[in-house]
């Protein structure tokens, strides 16, 4: 978050660097690295804290048609047997009977107790609903013959009114269109409602959950109760020492979110960052999303801006503004598996001073115009969203994760010329760069936890400081200065190995993770002034623990050691104690 006394090796490269470089002791370059603007991570604080809070939306549906008891298992009747060859099964609608086939093929053609048909019965049960399918599947009063038909009665549920209940707010008219879509269908499929119900929950401040009920109509079908409950105001702050020793160790962010003021699915942010010494630096930050329609598509909109006046020995200052617009539409969502797509435009305005007086000499001016375009996803163990065993959709058997972006710089609204005072030398700010990211989980047994997140970026061209790739605090390389190596091309990895959840069991509850790290990146640049130098890396490995309570507050603490020197350091770092505080103040559940 803003400069730090670990910059970067690619200063070297520029003329504005070696001017600065001229007025500082010799035995202060033998320290630090010529001067360099934040990196983009730098100027996102409250993405640490996003990632650390993150939990996926829970699809909750109740209820549904009611299974009466099966008459043929009471033990008057263990006696009495049937011989079978066929099965009708009445009522089926949209399903091919031949799908059911499993549920009674085994007990065909042989005498079996009467009892038996209680289980194909409930096997035909089960298998509809892993299908989707909310169905009552009974027997029927009948004379079965020997070698003959057994005729089962399936009432599938259909869906025929929408009740919404609770505070639906101003979004009520969006809400209803989710789930109005989900009637009208020929019978109620929970995976074919999940898409709506899902988006319904991913509006900001909204917990949205589904209760079927019997409509007391015709057999099979039900009413949906739609309970709603929103947070029309939520705060949280964070405190964490992720900083350098420039800028500051410790750093507190505040963060307010505005939920549902236009009733457009939208929310409006407002946050902003400072380190422990108010003039070293500040990070401003306001953002609006909106929905566009009731099938996902959104519209964002965010500005950063950030000035910092790193403690380095000279008179340096940045001042970064960012405007974002995007749109964003989920191709896939589902619990299991979701994919979103989201497009945009980037504008960036960097500018590194020298100077303590009112009229500073500018040291680089970078304006960068970058269209983007991002894939999200994500998978999960379908078999943990119902366990039993321990696992759960939070904290799942397994999980894959990740996104790729590409970017491509352009040459108008006023982007840099590549003759100008930008930050790298040969710099490109129309430049073409591909990242991607990914986090898989593996839990052989619910309480052990094996984490992989791997990260990467690749361009052809010299890069702009706030397009580079970073390694540091705040992506990989934890115990190491943010920023304490950059490149235009680079990997990244960090391995964990937990024990324990970090999901409290009950309202009030506490849970504590610990674990063991290891992380590890390098470094590419494709500027001739780092021939014979590349890759650059680094390495460090750690241990910490995670603890939570409620919903109220999560802790992280790290012991994390740096392995080698990095970038320009002339000594290996010690050993960090990193921690990272963050608490919800409003909404204040119990």
């Amino acid at each position: 978050m803003g400069m730090k006394g670990q910059v970067r090796a690619s200063g070297f490269g520029r003329s504005s660097a070696l001017a600065l470089a001229m007025l500082m002791p010799v035995a202060a370059m033998a320290q630090v690295t010529p001067p360099r603007a934040p990196t983009r991570e730098e100027l996102s604080p409250g993405r640490t804290t996003d990632e650390a809070a993150r939990q996926g939306s829970r699809l909750t549906v109740v209820g549904g048609v009611e299974r009466a008891p099966c008459p043929l298992a009471d033990p008057r009747y263990a006696d009495v047997t049937v011989n079978f060859a066929d099965v009708r099964f009445d009522g089926l609608r949209i399903v091919d009977s031949a799908a059911l086939e499993d549920s009674w093929r085994e007990f065909a053609g042989r005498e079996v107790p009467i009892a038996t048909l209680c289980e194909v019965r409930d096997r035909a049960a089960t298998a509809l609903r892993q299908m989707g399918y909310l169905a009552a599947v009974q027997v029927p009063p009948q004379r079965i013959e020997k070698g003959g038909t057994v005729r089962f009665d399936i009432f599938m549920a259909r869906l025929v009114a929408i009740e919404v209940r609770g505070d639906a707010g101003n979004s009520e008219r969006l809400i209803a269109a989710h789930m109005e879509a989900l009637k009208g269908q020929p019978v109620f499929n929970v995976r074919q409602a999940e898409r709506h119900l899902l988006l319904a929950r991913d509006l900001p401040g909204y917990d949205v959950r589904l209760a079927l009920r019997p409509a007391g109509t015709a057999p099979g079908e039900v009413v949906g109760e739609v309970q709603v409950v929103r947070q029309r105001v939520q705060l949280d702050v964070n405190i964490q020492n992720f900083g350098s020793n420039a800028v500051g160790r410790v750093g507190g962010l505040a963060r307010v979110r505005f939920n549902d003021m236009t009733g457009l699915g939208d929310s409006t942010m407002f946050s902003i960052f400072n380190t422990a010494q108010p003039s070293e630096q500040t990070v401003l930050q306001v953002g609006h999303s909106m929905a566009l329609g009731s099938d996902g598509l959104r519209l964002s909109g965010d500005l950063t801006y950030a000035w910092s006046k790193p403690d380095i020995g000279a008179p340096l200052s940045s001042e970064t503004m960012i405007a974002t617009a995007a749109l964003s539409y989920p191709l896939a969502r589902r619990q299991v598996h979701t994919l979103l797509a989201t497009g945009g435009l980037d504008v960036v305005n960097q500018d590194l001073r020298f100077g303590s007086g009112p009229v500073k000499d500018t040291l680089s001016r970078d304006r960068l115009r970058v269209l983007f375009l991002r894939l999200e996803g994500e998978l999960v163990d379908p078999d943990s969203i119902v366990s039993t065993t321990g696992y759960s959709g939070i904290e799942p058997k397994w999980r894959i994760g990740g996104g790729v972006e590409v970017r491509q710089g352009m040459d108008w609204l006023g982007a840099s010329q590549p003759s100008g005072p930008i930050s790298q030398l040969g710099g490109d700010p129309s430049a073409f760069v591909v990242r991607a990211n990914a986090q898989a989980e593996y839990r052989p047994v619910p309480n052990i936890a094996f984490a992989l997140a791997p990260r990467g970026q690749y361009s052809p061209d010299v890069l702009l400081s706030y397009e580079q790739m970073s390694a540091g605090n705040y992506t990989v390389g934890r115990g190491y200065d943010p920023g304490v190596l950059t490149g235009d091309s680079g990997v990244g990895v960090a391995a964990e190995l937990r024990y324990g959840r970090i999901t409290p069991r009950g309202p009030g509850a506490f849970a504590f993770q610990p674990f063991i790290f290891f992380d590890a990146a390098w470094m590419w640049h494709q500027s001739a002034n780092f021939a014979g130098l590349d890759p650059q890396k680094l390495y460090s490995a750690g241990g910490g623990v995670r603890a939570a309570w409620d919903n109220h507050a999560r802790i992280d603490l790290t012991l994390a050691t740096p392995l080698r020197k990095a970038g320009f350091q002339t000594e290996r770092g010690g050993t960090r104690l990193l921690f990272s505080i963050t608490t919800q103040l409003a909404p204040w559940r119990r």
